[in-house]
């Protein structure tokens, strides 16, 4: 599996406190069949929890 992330959706989740290790977390899921959407074409779509600002 190929994994891209785009120039803002880095800024995004840099924004949002998600480091790269919970995003490896996330791969892990899709690898596994574990998605939200599967888009077609290999694309799918997964939901990472934002963590909760004080």
């Amino acid at each position: 599996m190929r994994v891209f992330k785009v120039r803002s959706f880095s800024r995004f989740a840099r924004g949002e406190g998600i480091n790269d290790r919970r995003l490896a977390e996330a791969i892990v899921h899709a690898e596994s069949g574990t998605v939200d959407a599967n888009l077609g074409a290999g694309l799918v779509k997964l939901r990472i929890a934002r963590l909760s600002r004080l």
